[in-house]
């Protein structure tokens, strides 16, 4: 027994606050809590007995006597963990209800578009009651920031769901959707279209209740709003919403966006529930989008033979490319859907679902105190866009800028202007023409950092946060030699640092001579693509910066050192003068 290592605990619990004063004397007296061996054992009883939670022993175990409160919500556990902050789920000290509070990231309080995005979504909550759309009660802040206080659904997301057991059985899948048609249906006819309708904002109680949430990319169709202009204007107008369930025109422009584009993206979520796959699969955003506007998706039949002919033609329709094809309302919809849908419980272990959550949201403080945010999983060679370990990683990733959102907006762009632009004749290796050929893949952002051909010793400016390397005429930056695949390999800035990640690409991806399949880059490492190509990473703001011409003496250099020159050899001349004559 460590009786100092006990005491330390017990003087935690008491600062926390997470128990009265008279309760927690009267604890430290009993004799079944004072022979405890050690604070771990002491907190695994307390645990046992309801007197703590495991999040809250975890904590204390920790060293943390703080935090367990937010203005008068006493936080009981985790719920999930996502772009723009914490869920946590809590109980109002002053109604001993159990609630779901969401709080904007600390370090996120002075970014406007994420602030706005928070700001709307409990504000249009808060105007929303309908047995299938999440409950908002409140709004409130807490030092400087911003939280909302929602109903508590004890329950796992469609997402999470499929990630368990695969695909629904149809009938459970139909009703799933027809259930959240509902909802949307209600919105609709509220003036608002959702914008992100996707199988992580569908939660599932265990009568098997669904509950659309999430309406942070939600648009007011009588007009834009102030909140909607100052999203559009931060995020783009191209488009908002998951890109694996974005209606076509939603991604050309996210202000046509009208509630067929909401049936469009139930259609994709109903389509992942059936199959367990989202309608199209492709390698990046691009193809993505490229596969909605232009492609038709298979029958869920293909994947389920079992699936009756009619439920697949109803998924169809809410996929077709023309609005007008598809149902004129989400209400509509859901008639359709109703002779199909059969009502009933749902299985599920929540406790295994919350301790996932948990180990997700450890592992994103985990990134954030170590400031080195995640790359995007987005185009990984181990989850691509259409699988669902890519949606669930992407829902998760702790970027510095945390939103998937404008990361959609910018792929939308860049497939615009792959369309238009015309293949120009590039030379091996880097050339200018090569040079010249950067598509937009990303975001612009104001870079200084550059690739220097290690051959010809050009350089290349990342102008975008997204670029795509390869041999095919559509990659951002084209390279000839036969070594390289395609679709080689991809840098993305996550805001913070350059990251690069291997397409799964024929001869690999290496970085300063070992083969990687995603890594973070530093000023100074050396890319190899392929068997033979090589480019340095390059900083114009950094004391690592070796220009191609490193090695050679600038002219600056060289008519510094004649004038110094000059000077000693004047210097010298005087001082014989002086110093040498009799």
């Amino acid at each position: 027994m460590e009786p100092q290592v006990l005491e330390s605990f017990w003087n935690q619990l008491a600062q926390s606050g997470l128990l009265p004063d008279g309760q927690l004397t009267a604890l430290r007296r009993e004799r079944a809590l004072v022979d405890a061996a050690s604070d771990r054992d002491l907190a695994r009883r307390l645990v046992q007995r309801g007197l703590l939670t495991p999040y809250q022993a975890d904590r204390l175990l920790e060293g943390r006597s703080r935090g367990f409160f937010y203005d008068e919500f006493k936080i009981i556990d985790i719920l999930g963990v996502g772009g723009m902050g914490w869920v946590y789920q809590a109980e109002d000290t002053t109604s001993g209800e159990i609630v779901a509070l969401k709080v904007l990231q600390d370090q996120l309080k002075h970014d406007q578009g994420l602030h706005a995005r928070f700001l709307q979504e409990a504000r249009v909550g808060l105007k929303l009651h309908h047995p299938n759309i999440v409950r908002t009660d409140r709004l409130g802040w807490a030092g400087g920031l911003p939280y909302m206080v929602m109903e508590f659904v004890h329950g796992p997301s469609l997402l999470e769901l499929l990630m368990r057991r695969g695909p629904l059985p149809w009938a459970q899948a139909c009703e799933f959707a027809r259930q959240a048609a509902l909802g949307l249906d209600y919105a609709h006819r509220n003036g608002l279209v959702h914008r992100d309708v996707k199988p992580q904002n569908l939660l599932i109680d265990e009568t098997g209740h669904v509950r659309l949430l999430d309406f942070g990319l939600s648009m007011l169709r009588e007009g834009e709003t102030g909140d909607e202009f100052s999203m559009a204007m931060i995020f783009g107008h191209e488009s908002v919403g998951t890109v694996e369930f974005s209606a076509p025109e939603q991604s050309e422009d996210s202000l046509k966006a009208d509630a067929r584009s909401d049936v469009y993206s139930l259609g994709g979520t109903l389509f992942m529930a059936l199959t367990a796959k989202t309608p199209f699969q492709a390698s990046t955003a691009v193809d993505m989008l490229r596969a909605h506007r232009r492609e038709t998706p298979k029958s869920v039949r293909e994947y389920v033979p079992e699936i009756p002919e009619d439920v697949a033609a109803i998924v169809a329709r809410m996929l077709a490319k023309d609005p007008a094809r598809r149902f004129a309302t989400a209400a509509d919809a859901a008639a359709a859907l109703a002779p199909y849908s059969q009502p009933g419980p749902v299985a599920f272990d929540f406790e295994k679902i919350l301790n996932q959550r948990k180990k997700q949201a450890q592992q994103k403080l985990a990134q954030i105190q170590k400031s080195r945010p995640r790359a995007p999983s987005l185009t990984s060679s181990t989850a691509r866009p259409g699988s669902i370990s890519s949606i669930a990683s992407a829902n998760t990733t702790p970027m510095a800028v945390a939103n998937r959102e404008s990361e959609l907006s910018a792929s939308a762009a860049s497939l615009d202007a792959a369309t238009m632009s015309s293949s120009a004749t590039q030379s091996p290796a880097g050339g200018e023409a090569a040079g010249a050929a950067f598509r937009r893949a990303g975001k612009p952002i104001e870079s200084s950092t550059f690739l220097t051909s290690l051959d010809t010793h050009r350089t290349h400016l990342l102008r975008q946060d997204q670029i795509v390397i390869g041999r095919r005429d559509d990659c951002d930056l084209p390279l000839r030699e036969s070594t390289v695949s395609g679709r080689h390999c991809e840098l993305r800035f996550d805001g913070f640092h350059w990251w690069i990640t291997d397409l799964g690409s024929r001869n690999g991806t290496l970085v300063n001579g070992v083969p990687v399949k995603q890594q973070e880059l530093r000023v100074g490492d050396i890319l190899q693509i392929g068997n033979v190509l090589k480019f340095r990473l390059d900083d114009a703001r950094s004391d690592a910066v070796t220009s191609p011409t490193a090695n050679q003496p600038s002219r600056a250099a060289v008519l510094l050192g004649l004038v110094l020159l000059v000077a000693a050899l004047a210097a010298a001349g005087l001082w014989w003068l002086f110093a040498g004559s009799p």
